[in-house]
């Protein structure tokens, strides 16, 4: 990645994924009003505290409000056995990130938006985060840049595998015959060792 310095946009960026941590940690799971109840706690500025910044407050929002598509993405992409298992900060990044992928893309392009969540990781968290984080970014963006039609499924749940068989009378089986009715059809090759001279003329006839 890029060379990084911490500019306004990227601190919101950590200030938000603070708050989705904390969430976490107080047991948000897929519940995301506790996340609602957490960002209403902190709209509330006492003197020791700093002011969320405005970006700040529309990930935390945005993320509360696309949790479930945001989740979804992650299970898809990031190859873990449940979200619990990877680490909760690269966990609140990649949300913010996610968020910022599927919302915000007319504003912030999708290799800024990797570039400043491996940047954050890179400061807070463990030295294998940087490339997870990068990783499971990349195909995301990859799945999100595929048609829209195509795209709509990956937020869908797995297709039913019980639906019925088509009818053996169906109109696929009337217009792709089996092997065996097209072998009806033609002679065996020892039909034709069989034949005279007279009865393989009229067959080549037929061709």
């Amino acid at each position: 990645m890029s060379a990084f310095a911490f500019t306004a946009r990227t601190k919101a960026r950590k200030r938000a994924a603070d708050v989705i941590y904390e969430a976490d940690q107080r047991g948000m799971g897929r519940n995301p009003e506790v996340l609602r109840d957490l960002l209403r706690e902190r709209r509330v500025v006492t003197a020791a505290q700093t002011p969320l910044p405005e970006y700040s407050l529309q990930i935390i929002e945005g993320v509360a409000e696309r949790l479930h598509d945001i989740d979804t993405l992650l299970r898809q992409h990031a190859k873990v056995h449940g979200l619990d298992r990877m680490p909760a900060v690269d966990l609140a990044v990649l949300r913010v990130a996610v968020w910022e992928l599927l919302v915000n893309e007319d504003d912030v392009p999708p290799l800024v938006v990797i570039d400043e969540a491996v940047s954050i990781v890179k400061s807070i968290s463990t030295d294998d985060s940087p490339a997870f984080v990068n990783a499971v970014l990349d195909a995301i963006r990859r799945g999100l840049e595929t048609p829209s039609w195509t795209r709509e499924r990956v937020m869908d749940e797995p297709a039913r595998l019980d639906e019925p068989a088509p009818d053996s009378g169906s109109e696929a089986d009337t217009q792709n015959p089996s092997f065996a009715d097209v072998e009806k059809q033609h002679p065996s090759l020892a039909d034709v060792e069989n034949m005279n001279m007279d009865e393989l003329d009229e067959l080549l006839s037929d061709y």
